[in-house]
């Protein structure tokens, strides 16, 4: 074969192995820190990445974040059409010498323009645990802060619960079922105090 054939043959090879491609690929395994899934503009829609290079919130389309509140954890992180982070999963754990341990994940999602407003969240830490669905109603201008409208889970004595709140996140109605079976209903008034219980105390209905 002629030389200066078998060089541009080489050269059209290493070309096409470096030019982009839209077709699919297999791999058996990757190790990768973080991967971008974009929509064919280059618009980001999704995150996945380790610790180190999970992104701060903010808009992709503007490039303004903000620092990420606490320690960074591992995770995926989703974008709307706006470019604005509108949701996400995240988890961590930490054991200490003494076997002491904290241990949490979180799938959250935004509401428009703002933070979360629903999420099923797992806490622990040593024996006490929680595991629920979450309800926020997040603050609009006029409204100072957000508040918890609605949990259904488990609680910290390893009780079924569910829980609803006014808007100012203060619980009206709790609903229980203990871990030993007894079951019961609670009315509350906005001090936190029980207005009616049933069963009531008597045994009635």
């Amino acid at each position: 074969m002629d030389l200066k054939c078998l060089t541009l043959g080489l050269g059209v090879m290493a070309l096409a192995a470096f030019a982009p491609r839209d077709g699919k690929q297999k791999f058996g395994e990757i190790d990768v820190e973080r991967i971008n899934i974009v929509e064919r503009d280059g618009q980001v829609k999704m995150v996945i990445s380790n610790r180190e290079r999970f992104p701060d919130p903010g808009n992709v389309v503007t490039g303004k974040f903000q620092k990420r509140a606490g320690l960074k954890s591992p995770g995926i992180t989703f974008y709307n059409e706006k470019g604005d982070e509108c949701g996400g999963l995240i988890y961590t754990s930490k054991e200490e010498a003494d076997g002491k341990y904290v241990a949490g994940s979180l799938l959250a999602l935004d509401k428009y323009n703002g933070d979360q407003v629903m999420g099923m969240q797992y806490e622990e830490a040593g024996n006490k645990r929680v595991v629920g669905l979450h309800v926020w109603d997040q603050p609009d201008a006029q409204q100072a802060r957000a508040s918890q409208r609605v949990f259904v889970g488990r609680s910290q004595d390893r009780a079924a619960k569910v829980t609803l709140s006014d808007a100012d996140g203060r619980v009206r109605i709790r609903m229980v079922v203990a871990q030993g079976g007894e079951a019961k209903l609670e009315f509350l008034d906005e001090n936190g105090q029980v207005l009616q219980t049933l069963p009531d105390s008597r045994g009635g209905h």
